[in-house]
């Protein structure tokens, strides 16, 4: 195990296991082990660079490198018209950290075996699993829940819910759904126990969402799953086809008696009735969209929807858009979420075609693409997720595969196979 793997994993880890460590108040700014080790390994890079002169490949990630950086720069342009500065410097000053979370593990994982990011994220689910199992038995949290941190809000309460190393579970829930690819592809592996263990984590995970209540997370799982069988055995698509047109009456009445009943769900009757989540949400999207004309498209400052909640929207007291599509909208105005559906469309198609290149070797690209599908409905759950550390770390673990990758493609060669006689 060289240098660059251990910062890896010890990078990961600390993604989860940071808040158990020191945390050190520098006004309305804060200093934790996970900014230092971030920092030093940055300042590291810069010497492997600009010093010893090593490459530092960014080949077919130049686009949403400079994206990024320009999202940035847009966020710190707008605290010319942004309301509450205060929260503006904040969200910036974790925009900062995160952009060097992912310069540095674009930086690691360039010679990075694919299996190490594969392993990591396959263990982190498993303790995760775990922990929502201790939580499920015994009614106990980490000091990072919700149920921790406002236990006399919840001391009343005849539910039990799993929240692992989050907040809340709409948070464990997302990072289940991006985790669920990952168990997917191990059902191609050709030994038995291994398939065993992914089939006990598939329903495992699937298990928790829905205890969790997280419906969304539930949809995009069941989504993965069948595009995972579609877009790993090619006789599916073909088999699908011809069931599907076997069965398509049955659908089709299936279909014709759920829009029936659709009026008269409880979901519907929330929203007429002035309650609910669905309520809620529909109030807070509405505000959001309001709030981006209101601000002329150019999004209201970073962090700031909460500040304007208009009262011709009811959202009942709550101030977090719930949806990480109009939360970028809404802050950052209509230019940067153009370019972050092109940025996220890029990183989708820079998977496809890694994947299609070579399918034997490269399934980690069809475990992060179907990630990211499910991602896409999975973070309407949340209420907010810019400052979910999770997001970032797949950004920079995606680029840097993505380059990994491309540059053994343009040179002919499988990097696993490279890389097992460098490290022996």
């Amino acid at each position: 195990m060289n240098w660059k793997t251990t910062a890896y994993i010890s990078l990961f880890a600390l993604i989860f296991i940071d808040p158990f460590f020191f945390n050190i108040p520098i006004g309305p700014l804060r200093v934790t082990l996970l900014r230092v080790v971030i920092g030093i390994l940055f300042v590291i890079m810069l010497d492997h660079i600009f010093i010893k002169r090593n490459p530092f490949h960014t080949d077919h990630i130049k686009f949403p490198l400079t994206f990024l950086g320009i999202w940035f720069y847009y966020g710190a342009l707008s605290l010319i018209w942004t309301g509450n500065k205060g929260t503006a410097i904040k969200e910036l000053y974790y925009f900062a950290v995160f952009l060097l979370l992912i310069l540095v593990l674009v930086f690691l994982l360039q010679n990075l075996k694919s299996s190490v990011i594969t392993t990591t994220f396959w263990l982190i689910g498993v303790v995760l699993v775990l922990i929502s199992i201790l939580e499920y038995t015994f009614d106990v949290h980490l000091p990072t829940s919700r149920f921790v941190i406002e236990a006399e809000r919840f001391s009343d309460i005849d539910y039990r819910r799993a929240t692992g190393f989050f907040y809340n579970e709409n948070d464990l829930a997302l990072f289940l759904v991006i985790l669920l690819p990952f168990y997917l592809s191990g059902l191609l592996k050709k030994h038995l126990f291994v398939t065993l263990a992914n089939i006990i984590l598939i329903l495992a995970l699937l298990l928790i969402t829905y205890l969790n209540d997280a419906r969304l997370s539930v949809i995009a799982m069941l989504l993965q799953i069948l595009l995972f069988a579609l877009l790993s055995c090619k006789d599916l698509i073909k088999h699908g086809t011809r069931l599907f047109l076997l069965f398509s009456p049955v659908l089709f009445l299936a279909v014709a008696g759920i829009v029936h009943s659709l009026p008269n769900a409880s979901i519907f009757e929330g929203i007429r009735g002035g309650y609910g989540s669905e309520y809620t949400r529909i109030n807070l999207y509405l505000n959001g969209l309001y709030a981006t004309f209101q601000s002329f498209m150019l999004g209201v400052g970073p962090g700031n929807f909460q500040h304007h909640i208009y009262p011709i929207f009811n959202t009942l007291g709550f101030i977090n858009p719930h949806n990480w599509w109009l939360e970028i909208l809404t802050n950052y105005g209509l230019l940067i979420f153009a370019g972050y559906c092109v940025f996220f469309g890029y990183i989708l198609v820079q998977l496809y075609l890694i994947y299609w290149s070579d399918k034997k070797n490269n399934k980690l690209a069809l475990t992060l693409l179907i990630s990211y599908i499910g991602f896409s409905i999975g973070c309407l759950g949340p209420s907010n997720l810019f400052y979910y550390w999770p997001m970032w770390l797949m950004y920079g673990v995606t680029l840097g595969y993505i380059v990994q990758k491309r540059e053994y493609l343009r040179r002919g060669r499988n990097p696993d196979h490279s890389l097992e006689s460098k490290e022996g």
